[in-house]
């Protein structure tokens, strides 16, 4: 058996190695590894944070859909989520700029679409952390929307990684930003 272990996601999770490993090799039924392995998975942790229901033994523990969700899941739908929430159109001092097409699977979109499925794959929880990071951007810039970028070049230039370390306070001021200039 092979296991591809994305440290981003360990890091993503809080998950040990030894914690992802044993979800893994329970999932794929290869109990006979975990006679081989020295695994000290913590499975209060594991049990707490909704990735298995525990069972007498560990053939009989419960891999949940949480857990399978970190590595497998719809691009088309994730796509589509990204698409949906990002917006669509922005009005500006000049205008009305679109920055996607509407549909999802439209041909405007493919590039956008190409790029993204690079950097997200079937991870659905890279996905999530992005939309995450979407969100917070919307919030923090609801009153500068005009200055958006489209979709792609917000895709391309990985936008979102400048709103990831943002607490939920930062997006909920109701202070009128500082005026450092008049003309």
């Amino acid at each position: 058996m092979k296991i591809d272990i994305d440290f981003e996601l360990l890091k993503t999770t809080g998950m040990s190695p030894d914690d992802y490993t044993y979800l893994y090799i329970i999932h794929r039924k290869g109990f006979n590894y975990l006679d081989i392995l020295t695994l000290r998975p913590n499975l209060t942790a594991l049990q707490h944070n909704g990735y298995v229901e525990l069972g007498e033994t560990f053939e009989s523990h419960i891999i949940t859909p949480k857990f399978k969700e970190l590595f497998s899941s719809n691009f088309e739908q994730m796509f589509a989520e990204l698409v949906h929430t990002y917006p669509w159109k922005v009005e500006s001092n000049r205008g009305i700029r679109i920055l996607h097409a509407k549909d999802p699977n439209a041909r405007a979109n493919d590039k956008s679409r190409n790029r993204y499925q690079k950097i997200v794959g079937t991870k659905l929880y890279k996905h999530k952390h992005i939309m995450d990071c979407l969100e917070k951007q919307l919030a923090v810039d609801k009153e500068n929307l005009g200055f958006l970028q489209n979709l792609e070049v917000w895709i391309n230039n990985h936008t979102w990684e400048k709103y990831e370390n943002l607490d939920e306070n930062d997006t909920k001021t109701n202070e009128r930003p500082r005026i450092t200039r008049s003309l």
